[in-house]
């Protein structure tokens, strides 16, 4: 539909009185043998039957174009909150949630070869872990060294909880429960399979050691493990050549020392 460029509710009747359209009155009357007011009267009456058409023609042009101007009005301001709308991330179809909720640093921490304690790999460790990495703002970073190169690293990666609890203090139950996801992170991040399985036995066999039969055996036990393991990590990623030691051997002296320590 065109658009109006006149309204044509404003266009006004001619005057018949004009110099022009006297003229033609006056010609009409002539030819016609009428009175001047008649023919005045019907050219009135025909100027406004050909413009009353006009006007609803351009009655209904005006609203159309009203009512597409809002409809483009709308438009503008929906593209302009869509602007405004925070962008999120499309998301992939059948795509599965993290495998884990442990703390970054827990994670950066066996990543680069360090012991952590079973406490990071329970579920109220889990729990805690979530807790404060949400406090731990995503764009707050800290220095790191690496090679003599000062980097900066994302501060949840370094910020261990100050909740851990000690391997030594927690109960047997908590130990075995737990221990499984701790070997799952060593033999996915960097244990081979053959030296993975040392740190697997050592469990099998404390859990069949004599010592389950004296008093508070499993206190002994588990500083045992809390000690060796350590040890072990240590021995692994030092920096000299000397070999480490197979782990799954329980060290029967290292085990009596303990009990004697703690007065079982």
């Amino acid at each position: 539909m065109p658009h109006i460029t006149q309204d044509p509710n404003l266009e006004v009747s001619p005057k018949v009185t004009s110099a022009a359209l006297d003229a033609v009155c006056t010609a009409l009357t002539t030819a016609e043998g009428i009175d001047k007011v008649v023919v005045a009267a019907r050219l009135a009456d025909a100027w406004v039957a050909d413009n009353t058409p006009g006007k609803r023609l351009g009655q209904h042009r005006l609203a159309h174009e009203a009512g597409g101007l809002r409809e483009l009005r709308k438009e503008e301001e929906a593209e302009e909150k869509e602007k405004k709308r925070p962008k999120l991330k499309g998301f992939i179809a059948n795509k599965p949630v993290r495998d884990n909720m442990q703390l970054p640093f827990v994670l950066h921490d066996t990543h680069k070869r360090n012991y952590m304690e079973l406490y990071s790999f329970m579920m109220e460790g889990c729990l805690e872990a979530v807790r404060l990495n949400r406090t731990i703002a995503q764009d707050a970073f800290t220095f790191a060294k690496a090679n003599d190169t000062l980097l900066l690293k994302p501060l949840a990666s370094h910020k261990p909880s100050n909740k851990v609890i000690l391997d030594e203090d927690l109960t047997w139950h908590q130990m075995s429960i737990t221990k499984s996801c701790l070997l799952h992170h060593m033999s996915q991040k960097w244990l081979a399979p053959a030296t993975c399985r040392r740190p697997h036995r050592i469990y099998l066999n404390l859990e069949s050691h004599p010592m389950w039969l004296q008093v508070d055996g499993d206190t002994v036990l588990l500083h045992y493990e809390a000690q060796v393991q350590h040890e072990w990590h240590k021995s692994l990623c030092g920096a000299n050549d000397k070999p480490a030691v197979d782990i799954s051997v329980i060290n029967v002296k290292h085990v009596e020392a303990i009990r004697l320590i703690s007065g079982t």
